[in-house]
């Protein structure tokens, strides 16, 4: 202690005492009195505890994983509960595009795209299991996902945002949520225009209605703001709605590097920026299901069908980005028929086919192509799978079931439903039902394949012989192999306050 006890440091120490206590210095002080006595002190003026930061900076604390979080806008979305699987996974589509083109702005350079976690579906009725509030993870390739957009997984997005200090719910404030409407009139005098306008009027939607999907259920979240919009356009029209609730909540430079969350329900309303096009397929090829479901389909198809990646005359290089145009895959010996049931063969009776007819004209087809098996990929029910083997008298009839009940709570029926469509992917010959989204991601994934058409986008009929309504046919795009987003940063600094 002797040494430290400078003369010459004891005036010093006083000061900085004295700035610290708060205590007045008339050296640094700005102030303005009025008339009533009041005392104003400017914005700019010196005081004390920012000379103490000058004298002695304090250290930079801020952790490297939270100083990258800076000016990150995460956007968070859901879609009515009522739903399915096979049209989620195109609104995720119509997000990803979105996302990734709206990080060449600059307020938007560090945005981040939540997936949310999946409700029990309607179509997911097995007893039992854990089916709600699933991660992407449980059926998606992350890591696949994100070499095309900048997505976090929910639990992912949680720990980050416990990297800001809250470790129990609620962890996250959501700045605005968005409940998105379609427009009771479409067309203004013939013509569908891009618009959007919030709702002041309640009463058609709120808070706690589950219509948009079950997002804010999360015990996480918490909503500032929530809004009624009326919506009507493609997925770019998004960036208005956020830099008007941006600029709501910025009130100067100080603040626009704020992080910022926010929530959008009804996504499904939003439509696509790119469909069908080089940016909706790179998105759609980046799809690749997990490496667990991917395995057991592939060690199902080889055990149970005698098929393999090299047999079937595929492409499926280990990142989608090394995929090529292919016109000559062969698929395995087997054909593959999806047949919907339940709800279509009320709603859709007039195109659906009854058991006996979807099974006539799969027999045609077995011998046309001179093969002996068929899988089936059905939502039929255990006493319709029995049923609609004995129409296949003389053909092997194959259908996937999980070989125990530690693989059923593994997958869970979404899992088993995608095993399904792996397995569809790779027969001789598909057909599917009309207007089933199911039958169109085989559609989707068999053109990535490298399947030729003809083998492909085929439909059943309501009966042999009838009339037939027929899905359409949307050929895969290729791109030269290159980013495929030439569009250079479309802002100029000095248009962007904030």
């Amino acid at each position: 202690m002797r040494g430290w006890c400078w003369p010459g440091l004891w005036p010093l120490v006083v000061l900085l005492l004295q700035l610290l206590q708060g205590e007045p210095v008339a050296a640094f002080r700005n102030e303005t009195r009025a008339p009533g006595g009041k005392i104003y002190r400017s914005r700019s003026a010196s005081c004390p505890r920012q000379l103490i930061r000058e004298i002695l900076p304090p250290p930079n604390t801020c952790p490297p994983e939270v100083l990258r979080l800076r000016a990150a806008v995460y956007i968070l979305y859901d879609v009515n509960l009522s739903e399915g699987f096979n049209l989620r996974r195109d609104v995720y589509i119509r997000m990803a595009v979105f996302v990734r083109r709206l990080r060449r702005k600059r307020r938007f350079r560090n945005v981040r795209l939540v997936l949310p976690p999946w409700p029990r579906l309607y179509h997911w009725h097995s007893q039992g299991l854990r089916q709600a509030d699933l991660p992407w993870s449980h059926f998606f390739d992350l890591a696949s996902l994100r070499r095309y957009a900048p997505v976090l997984d929910y639990p992912e997005f949680l720990a980050e945002q416990r990297l800001f200090g809250n470790l129990a719910a609620p962890l996250v404030h959501i700045a605005h949520a968005f409940r998105l409407q379609h427009y009771e009139v479409m067309l203004e005098q013939g013509v569908f225009r891009d618009k959007f306008e919030r709702v002041t009027d309640g009463a058609s939607c709120s808070e706690g209605s589950l219509s948009g999907g079950s997002l804010l259920q999360q015990e996480q979240l918490r909503v500032g703001r929530f809004h009624c919009v009326r919506f009507q356009g493609s997925a770019g029209l998004l960036e208005q709605l956020l830099r008007v609730a941006i600029a709501e909540d910025t009130s100067g430079p100080e603040d626009r590097d704020d992080m910022r969350t926010f929530a959008l329900l009804s996504a499904e309303t939003v439509l696509h920026d790119h469909w069908g096009d080089e940016h909706f397929w790179r998105a759609r090829r980046s799809m690749r299901f997990s490496r667990s479901l991917s395995q057991v389909a592939s060690d199902f198809r080889q055990q149970a069908l005698g098929t393999t990646d090299s047999s079937a005359g595929v492409q499926r290089p280990a990142m989608w980005e090394l995929e090529r145009p292919k016109r000559n895959a062969r698929g395995g010996d087997f054909l593959c028929a999806h047949l919907r049931r339940g709800d279509f063969v009320r709603s859709r009776e007039s195109t659906t086919p009854t058991l006996k007819a979807a099974a006539q004209q799969a027999k045609q087809l077995l011998r046309a192509f001179n093969l002996s098996t068929v899988f089936v990929a059905s939502d039929a029910t255990p006493y319709e799978l029995m049923e609609l083997k004995e129409f296949f008298h003389h053909f092997r009839f194959v259908h996937f079931t999980p070989e125990s009940n530690a693989q059923r709570r593994d997958l869970k029926d979404g899992g088993v439903a995608v095993v399904d469509q792996m397995v569809c992917s790779y027969a001789r010959y598909f057909v599917g039902t009309y207007e089933s989204t199911f039958t169109y991601r085989i559609y989707e994934e068999r053109e990535i394949l490298g399947f030729p058409q003809a083998s492909t986008f085929n439909t059943f009929c309501k009966a042999l012989g009838g009339s037939c309504s027929r899905n359409a046919v949307w050929p895969i795009v290729w791109d030269d192999g290159s980013d495929g987003d030439t569009d250079s940063d479309e802002e100029e600094e000095g248009n962007d306050p904030y």
